[in-house]
């Protein structure tokens, strides 16, 4: 099981800040992964009210992120102590969920479908245009067998002379679209590009934020509403 970050907001409203702690850490265990809430914690023998205190409960919070798997971003907003711990998820690739309030009030379970995409979540043809800043789904063989995961089949291709069809070249610069570490591929590790069905359902169970996905996810809900 996955050890996960529990990332909400503390200041302001303490008490019922600590409940929802609570909760976003029932809802996450039911997910199927290890809750970890800082406010659950250090808040029994700390004092976010006193500054010396405060800081040092930030400080434990960083280094108790430093050793989990994932970080969730719980709820709507996002507060300067969250952004900090975000932050910091970024800098170490540590893969950053975020598990908005209508996740909760809907009881809508994310991360369970770990199943690797395939052909059949590419656009088909797609395999001859040009890659360069296109969301692409990596061949599961090109993975040995424990990676072949949900989380590694989408790279999002940034470089390399393998984005163009038919060039001598092949190398594509890839990022993870999930955890955003960098990789180098053969143009022929990729099936092809994703379609936007297929994007959606996978940020459906992995909520993550990326511009160009929300982009291709709100031009496919354009197209469809034309089409009604």
């Amino acid at each position: 099981m996955k050890l996960v970050y529990i990332c909400s907001p503390l200041r302001g409203a303490i008490e019922e800040n600590i409940k929802k702690a609570h909760r976003y850490c029932e809802y996450a265990a039911g997910c199927g992964v290890i809750p970890l809430a800082p406010h659950t914690i250090f808040t029994a023998y700390l004092q976010d009210t006193i500054p010396e205190q405060r800081a040092q409960g930030l400080k434990m919070g960083l280094e108790l992120l430093k050793r989990c798997d994932e970080i969730w971003v719980c709820g709507d907003e996002i507060s300067q102590g969250m952004q900090g711990e975000i932050d910091l998820a970024a800098k170490l690739h540590i893969p950053t969920i975020y598990v908005l309030d209508h996740h909760f009030e809907e009881g809508l379970k994310i991360r369970q479908s770990s199943k690797a995409l395939g052909m059949d979540d590419c656009i088909t043809g797609s395999d001859r245009d040009d890659y360069e800043n296109k969301i692409l789904v990596l061949n599961p063989e090109a993975l040995i067998s424990n990676c072949r995961t949900a989380e590694n089949s989408l790279w999002v291709a940034y470089n390399g002379f393998g984005c163009t069809y038919g060039a001598r070249g092949q190398a594509v610069y890839a990022k993870n679209l999930f955890d955003g570490r960098e990789a180098r591929w053969e143009r022929a590790d990729f099936l092809g590009i994703v379609k936007p069905e297929s994007l959606k359902k996978w940020l459906e169970n992995t909520p993550i934020k990326n511009e160009l996905a929300e982009m291709l996810i709100l031009e496919q809900e354009k197209s469809e509403d034309l089409e009604r």
